[in-house]
């Protein structure tokens, strides 16, 4: 141990005469060269003819996303593939993939990045809504011109104060206006629902709100720009097994709904 702590110009251990730990760089050591092992086996059973899908997946997913669409789907996986574990980490921040030892990510915002490639699937179409008893209120708009006089319901940076729809006469920006900012969709949902103002969101969020009446759609015609999901895997991962096959069984998955 000594020679590795010379080679590596590190301490790995924390020693004393009743115990032995690892420093948090040892730590940090054990598990990247654990993930390198586990990556030579992945390797090694790549090279069969018939590579079997196994050992530890890391997957980031936003949480919004990953709570509300991924829980059934990764259930399915794991019964296709009973030789792997799955590790899942809903976060709405940018992990760093290599860095800190994932396998894939889903996203939805830039997905570019040394060392990384992006596999498309599927696109999030949004809508605007708003609750019945603000409608009463403030009355319907009748094109996207009319937001400018209402409440909208924003997430937390500056630029979601511009909204952008595709129309019958092309692409409009619309300056908006909302005293209510919050960055988690299902919080945002919820106070549209408790007539807080109108609400841009993925169709897929409100879609049992506007079956049931608790929520109506507004402008049909015009519709916000989509956001692209991809997930995002190390490009010397890619061609693993295990990513693979979590990468076709998304893609197949999300585009049929």
């Amino acid at each position: 141990m000594q020679t590795l702590e010379d080679w590596l110009g590190a301490r790995l251990l924390h020693r004393t005469t009743r115990r032995v730990a690892l420093t948090d760089i040892g730590e940090n050591f054990f598990v990247q060269c654990s993930r390198i092992l586990e990556d030579m086996d992945q390797a090694r059973h790549a090279a069969k003819p018939e590579a079997q899908v196994r050992g530890t997946l890391r997957l980031a997913a936003p949480i919004v996303f990953g709570s509300m669409r991924l829980g059934p789907l990764m259930v399915n996986f794991l019964q296709r593939h009973p030789e792997l574990s799955l590790s899942i980490e809903l976060s709405d921040r940018s992990v760093d993939l290599i860095e800190e030892g994932y396998d894939l990510a889903i996203r939805s915002g830039p997905t570019n990045g040394a060392g990384l490639v992006a596999f498309p699937l599927m696109s999030l179409q949004y809508l605007l809504c708003a609750a019945p008893g603000y409608l009463g209120r403030h009355g319907v708009p009748n094109v996207p011109a009319d937001l400018a006089r209402h409440h909208c319901i924003t997430s937390a940076p500056d630029s979601s104060r511009i909204w952008r729809f595709s129309g019958p006469d092309g692409e409009v920006d619309v300056q908006i206006y909302g005293r209510l900012l919050i960055n988690n969709a299902l919080l945002r949902r919820d106070a549209a629902r408790a007539g807080a103002g109108i609400l841009r969101c993925a169709e897929y969020l409100v879609a049992d709100d506007i079956a049931s009446g608790r929520l109506v759609r507004l402008l049909p015609e015009y519709v916000p720009t989509p956001l692209h999901m991809h997930a995002v895997c190390p490009a010397f991962r890619a061609a693993s097994p295990k990513v693979r096959s979590l990468i076709s069984h998304l893609t197949a998955e999300l585009t049929e709904r």
